[in-house]
């Protein structure tokens, strides 16, 4: 998966506070962005459907979440469940 910035995160969690197992999103989200990437590299041009390899093209990608307000619990809940799965897939993989 491409760097996570802070737009990323954003757009991801978003989406994850829609969802109605914001878990199984999260990790969803985070396997098809590095799967993504992956096909990018690969192959020279974004995937058709999950887009360059990056959470924010993941993200946009999918129907619409939450507005992104950082003063809604429900928003910065997502927020918290997206960075926990973000830190656990990375602890798993190497860095490259």
């Amino acid at each position: 998966m491409r760097r996570v910035l802070i737009s990323d995160l954003l757009a991801a969690a978003s989406v994850i506070g829609a969802a109605p197992d914001p878990l199984r999103t999260a990790q969803t989200l985070i396997m098809q962005a590095d799967a993504a990437h992956r096909y990018a590299k690969r192959f020279g041009r974004p995937h058709p459907a999950w887009g360059n390899g990056s959470l924010l093209a993941r993200a946009r990608a999918a129907p619409q979440g939450l507005p992104t307000n950082l003063a809604n619990p429900d928003f910065l809940t997502a927020m918290a469940q997206l960075a926990t799965t973000l830190a656990a897939a990375k602890s798993r993989c190497p860095p490259r």
